[in-house]
């Protein structure tokens, strides 16, 4: 979730678009908020028994200390117990940095929808030329991608908006699909990520 201060009070609190939790409910999935906690958010997603975890946008990074340290811990339990990840925009260029690749800026991207182009392995998902929304002003340059993902969707300057992992039910995508004009696939991608997981 978000770290927000609230008007009138001196305590960060952690806090979740509306947006997502009539999304999810739209999708028949039931929203578990996991806060920031640090390390200690592990033991209480084990305790939620997720099918998916979710990194969600918003909140720079490096801003708020206490989310990257949550996500961190939380991205790497995921991948050694194999429980399904989504990375939206920020989760995305986290993902990215955690498993050693890097982020660039970008302008032009701020509430400005764009087409990309998807590769052949997301054509399941999304049309080859789709119309994402947008709003990240970093961006994962071309050659900046970690070893241990592939790049499923590029801009029109060959930036990377979309990747899974090469081994792990893991994706990530640049654009927000709790949005209303996110694209119908982004369901689709989600439970692709859940069955995968059920494989291990």
């Amino acid at each position: 979730m978000r770290v927000t201060d609230a008007e009138g009070y001196i305590e960060p609190r952690d806090s979740i678009s509306h947006d997502w939790l009539h999304k999810l409910a739209g999708w028949d999935m039931t929203p578990l908020p996991i806060p920031n906690m640090g390390n200690d958010a592990i033991s209480y997603l084990k305790n939620l028994k997720p099918d998916l975890l979710i990194l969600s946008g918003g909140d720079d990074i490096g801003t708020t200390l206490i989310r990257d340290e949550t996500e961190h811990a939380l991205l790497n339990h995921a991948l050694t117990s194999d429980l399904p990840v989504l990375g939206v925009c920020r989760g995305l260029q986290l993902i990215n940095t955690i498993l050693g690749g890097t982020l660039g800026t970008i302008s032009g991207h701020v509430a400005k929808p764009h087409e990309l182009k998807i590769s052949s392995e997301w054509h399941t998902y999304y049309s080859t030329n789709t119309i994402v929304n947008s709003f990240h002003n970093c961006c994962v340059e071309p050659g900046a991608l970690a070893a241990d993902l592939r790049a499923t969707a590029f801009d029109s300057a060959n930036n990377i908006e979309g990747f899974c992992h090469r081994e792990k039910p893991l994706a990530a995508i640049m654009w927000h699909p709790e949005r209303p004009d996110a694209p119908l696939g982004d369901l689709k991608l989600i439970h692709s990520l859940i069955a995968k997981g059920k494989e291990f």
